[in-house]
């Protein structure tokens, strides 16, 4: 099916006999073809998704379920992500906006999460399709969706439209993208060339702020709001270097487009920035420690060796850090091409952009001297994660690779494809000095080996060309895309996970038997990822979410080792916010004893026990919806529950305080009968409404808080938007090029090569 998407574009036109225009066609089949190769190991097994699920397997109750294996360098990917998506999903099936998530943290905002993304196309789409498909195919898209960008970006700095696909195939293929493909933050790499490509539009006279308010717009939904403010600054650099023409003019639809664009996306991301100003991730901020230059060189290494310190999804990862996060492999052919297209630095300020663009991404993300101290002293920028800037080097890197491409087709002098070739050796030489004491030490000599004999045969085979014939040369336009192809995907592919489908958060009799009981739940130290709750329609009082709210993280701290960032197992048992907060049911291991013994224990009941875990009852566990303690008064009846809503029946002689057990958050809002009521902070985290005497129902309902003015900004820039394309004046249709001989193209050749008219 993937094939038959990729093709239909160009089986269209055949089917259409309709003329080839621009190469959009092949650029599109190229890089969904690339995209194919990268989900190569979930296509591999017969009912395979993309998918970490196979982690799950160290964690009860899914030992007994799901095979061992997967990365666990990448568990933010099954523990975080894909909860949020099928949460999405759920609830946009259900006919209800996914305002608020009660699954986990006792209840917190899930519109405003951040990496969540309700809006972002892709994500709605896949909420529309089958489960299994909507796994495969959002991961496609987005590789699918950048390859075509990167070859519009290097068609619109004046890249062929055959020696453009090189960009289409590597861009897709390259480290950064491939590491965090199942994460929310690949939305906004493939839409980062798309963004530039805006920019040099707009800069080149071609287009106005609308595209780049459009594209920014889409990145700014994407999930991830540290990439749109790192392309913003990227695509700033490129401006300053490029000097357009009229930059006064420039400059202003800069600022439109990014203006416009922060307005489309208001929607989503004012009440994200309303949530995270009260997170602990931002309230409790500390700066990132310094990386010793030398680390810093070999982690730069890793452009022309794709795993130097062994590979995290064979469990042989001996390097530091992250192994997805240092990922930068490019091939040592992108390397040498791109520096063949050096030369082009001297007469044309796009390239001049492009290569300050690469400079400016890599030294932010390896924190070079002044970079680091620049961007830690930038109020926003020194909350991102900078080593996310990779992804602008290694689109740089493309683009110049795509144009050193063109330039060893057409060109007749070959001293810098020579020079390029000279460089990626040096790499390749220096990568085995530095690395070989750890490659004996860990067996590893001879995979290393293979890959550096191969980085330097396939470079020396693309270099070699230049003693061919023009003519030949022409005919051979195909083999770089192809080898890259080949070099990048068998290096990448096997590092995106894959799993049976039958494995991603299956139900256990466990959690079917958690599915029937009331109240929430706790587990002891990792047993019951607490955001699968999300997944099987459970309430947790713990959470894995990087964006946490600070009040609640107060309580929490109280129950374990508090973290600003990161998922703490539950260490205090007897404290009484457990009680508080209702938490009836504790899960387990198979066989493991209760958390602790002593009188305690006996107020503790074995509810169910098999060989996927164990729960216990916990019977001092107050009720979700109560009075506060002295208002003599028969107890409430939840009568509602849903995702944000509450109804309550109440009864009183006298005027008195309920409490429900659900984080509070200012977005709450109470109603009883037809009269507002105040929705207060009980004890600084969860909900209290203060009711007269008598009786009646009490709703509770959630909407996040700037949800309004987001709206209403994003409704504002939208009509904006559509009214300028309006009144756009259209211009006459051109006719298509003529062809020449039946072999060039238009775009094919640079303007210098071709003749006189």
């Amino acid at each position: 099916m993937l094939v038959l998407l990729a093709a239909a574009p160009l089986l269209w036109r055949r089917w259409r006999n309709g003329p080839r225009r621009g190469g959009w066609a092949e650029a599109w089949c190229a890089a969904a073809l690339a995209a194919t190769c990268a989900l190569g190991a979930a296509l591999a097994l017969r009912d395979g998704v993309p998918s970490n699920a196979r982690q799950l397997a160290s964690h009860p109750p899914w030992q007994q379920a799901v095979a061992p294996g997967g990365d666990p360098h990448l568990l933010d990917e099954i523990h975080q992500v894909e909860p949020w998506l099928l949460f999405l999903r759920s609830e946009l099936r259900a006919a209800r906006l996914p305002f608020w998530n009660p699954h986990q943290h006792a209840g917190e905002p899930y519109w405003s999460n951040g990496q969540t993304a309700p809006l972002f196309p892709l994500h709605l789409l896949f909420a529309a399709l089958p489960h299994r498909l909507g796994l495969s195919l959002l991961p496609w898209l987005r590789l699918a969706i950048g390859g075509m960008g990167a070859w519009a970006l290097a068609r619109q700095l004046g890249v062929g439209s055959r020696p453009a696909l090189l960009a289409a195939v590597a861009y897709p293929l390259c480290g950064p993208v491939t590491a965090f493909l199942l994460f929310p933050m690949a939305n906004t790499h493939a839409l980062l060339p798309w963004v530039l490509w805006a920019v040099e539009r707009l800069a080149a006279g071609r287009g106005t702020w609308v595209g780049l308010a459009v594209a920014g717009g889409l990145q700014l939904l994407g999930g991830h709001p540290e990439t749109p403010v790192l392309t913003a600054l990227l695509a700033a650099v490129y401006l300053l270097v490029r000097r357009p023409p009229r930059p006064a003019r420039v400059w202003l639809g800069f600022a439109a487009g990014w203006t416009a664009a922060g307005a489309l996306s208001a929607v989503h991301n004012l009440p994200l920035g309303m949530t995270l100003l009260g997170s602990s991730k931002w309230l409790e901020w500390q700066p990132p420690d310094a990386i010793p230059f030398g680390t810093k060189a070999r982690l730069l290494l890793r452009a022309v060796l794709p795993f130097p310190w062994g590979t995290a999804a064979d469990g042989a990862w001996w390097g530091p850090f992250n192994e997805p996060a240092t990922r930068l492999y490019a091939s040592a052919a992108v390397v040498a091409l791109a520096v063949a297209a050096l030369p082009l630095l001297r007469r044309d300020p796009r390239w001049r952009g492009v290569a300050a663009l690469g400079a400016a991404a890599l030294a932010g993300a390896y924190h070079l001297p002044a970079a680091r101290e620049l961007l830690l002293a930038t109020p926003l920028l020194r909350h991102a994660l900078h080593h996310y800037l990779k992804i602008g080097l290694s689109l740089a890197l493309v683009l110049l690779a795509a144009a050193g491409w063109q330039r060893l087709l057409w060109g007749r002098r070959g001293r810098a494809a020579l020079a390029g070739g000279a460089v990626a050796a040096v790499l390749l030489a220096l990568a085995a000095a530095l690395f070989l004491p750890g490659w004996r030490a860990h067996g590893d000599v001879a995979r290393q080996a293979v890959w550096i004999a191969g980085g330097a045969l396939g470079t020396g085979l693309l270099l070699g060309m230049r003693s061919l014939s023009p003519a030949a040369r022409r005919r051979l336009w195909w083999a770089a895309p192809a080898l890259l192809a080949l070099d990048l995907g068998l290096a990448h592919a096997p590092r995106v996970p894959a799993a049976r489908f039958a494995e991603v958060y299956p139900k256990t009799p466990m959690v079917e038997r958690l599915s029937t009981l009331p109240g929430r739940i706790a587990g002891t130290g990792t047993a019951l990822r607490p955001n699968a709750a999300m997944v099987y329609g459970l309430r947790d009082v713990r959470g894995d979410t990087p964006v946490k709210l600070a009040r609640y993280q107060r309580v929490y701290g109280s129950l374990a080792e508090p973290d600003a960032i990161y998922f703490r197992p539950i260490r205090r048992w007897s404290d009484p916010w457990l009680d508080r907060l209702g938490v009836r049911w504790v899960v387990g291991a198979p066989g493991e004893p209760a958390p602790f013994s002593g009188w305690r224990l006996a107020r503790w009941r074995l509810a169910y026990e098999g060989v996927d875990g164990r729960i216990w009852e916990r019977p001092g566990a107050q009720p979700l919806a109560r009075w506060e303690e002295g208002a003599g008064a028969p107890p409430p009846v939840v009568r509602r529950q849903e995702p944000g809503r509450w109804q309550v029946a109440w009864r009183s002689p006298r005027p008195a305080r309920l409490v429900v057990a659900e984080t509070w958050d200012a977005g709450w809002r109470g109603e009883t009968g037809d009269s507002r009521v105040a929705v207060r902070p009980w004890r600084g985290v969860l909900m209290a409404v203060d009711l007269p005497a008598g009786s009646g129902v009490l709703t509770l309902s959630y909407l996040p808080r700037g949800l309004p003015e987001g709206s209403a900004l994003s409704g504002a820039a939208l009509l904006a938007i559509l009214v300028t394309v309006w009144r756009r004046p259209t211009r006459a249709p051109r006719a298509p090029p003529a062809r020449r001989g039946g072999r060039a193209r238009r775009g094919d050749r640079p303007p210098a090569a071709r003749p006189p008219p």
